[in-house]
């Protein structure tokens, strides 16, 4: 049980700790609004606000011997924006990976003919084709998987090693991070497209074969469910065959992360 003069010298205490702790908590809040899986809008907020507080208060112990102890109130106001920005930084750069793997649903699906359904995809926070819906879900599994969330998590905690409270700046090399990752996300979405593309192609050129031929045969209306199918089933095979591209793409993105941020 604690005595009088503990609970009034922890009282007294506490206005010293609310400011540290609030910029450790906005460093993880950063990650629990952008980043894959704990910024999903499935994911109710206050389940996101709970975990965040509980990785907080887990962390804070071991960060608070390097926090500055001269911290008032307003000045974590200005310095918490800084904070947030760590985890965004951190949580968005996964994020652009998940952009090109649903960027190649979209062009199959748009060549496919079967970009006519739009449905929202919560985890990006934007509309998106069927088959788009498809490779995101895919490639979050993959994520879940391989445990890319702990790796995500593990990266935001270990910042406060290398970037102390209050002096992260927004550099050179965090935009040369983000320019990279935007055209690795292009590129995954072009390897993961391109099989299905090109047996779209062959399956076209047969089509006008076949048009040509047979000129009874009504092309319009059976080359569209045939394009339709066989893009499915070479969506399914393409999906099933690059869980080894997913894997490497997102080891190498956090591999780049904990470089950019000096955590090797």
């Amino acid at each position: 049980m604690y005595h009088d003069d503990e609970i009034f010298n922890l009282a007294t205490r506490l206005p010293l700790f609310l400011p540290m702790f609030a910029l450790v908590l906005f460093r993880i809040c950063g990650l629990m609004i952008a980043a894959p899986v704990f910024g999903s809008q499935t994911v109710p907020v206050r389940v996101r606000v709970a975990l965040a507080m509980v990785m907080a208060l887990t962390v804070f112990p071991v960060v608070a011997p390097g926090l500055p102890r001269d911290l008032t109130m307003g000045s974590a106001i200005f310095g918490v924006f800084g904070e947030l920005l760590v985890g965004i930084t951190i949580g968005l750069s996964l994020n652009l990976l998940f952009a090109g793997i649903q960027l190649a649903g979209m062009i199959i699906g748009q060549q496919a003919g079967l970009a006519l359904g739009q449905s929202y995809n919560p985890v990006l926070n934007s509309e998106t084709t069927l088959l788009g819906q498809l490779f995101i879900l895919v490639a979050l599994t993959v994520f879940v998987i391989v445990g890319g969330h702990r790796e995500l998590v593990g990266t935001v905690l270990d910042t406060f090693s290398t970037i102390p409270v209050m002096s992260f700046r927004f550099d050179v090399s965090i935009m040369d991070l983000i320019t990279g990752l935007l055209t690795s996300a292009y590129a995954i979405g072009l390897r993961l497209a391109a099989p299905v593309l090109i047996t779209l192609l062959i399956t076209t050129l047969v089509l006008g074969f076949l048009s040509r031929t047979i000129p009874q045969l009504n092309i319009l209306s059976v080359g569209f469910v045939i394009r339709a199918v066989v893009a499915l089933g070479a969506a399914g095979i393409t999906l099933a065959a690059s869980e080894s591209l997913m894997t490497e793409s997102m080891t190498d993105i956090i591999d780049r992360i904990r470089l950019t941020f000096g955590l090797g």
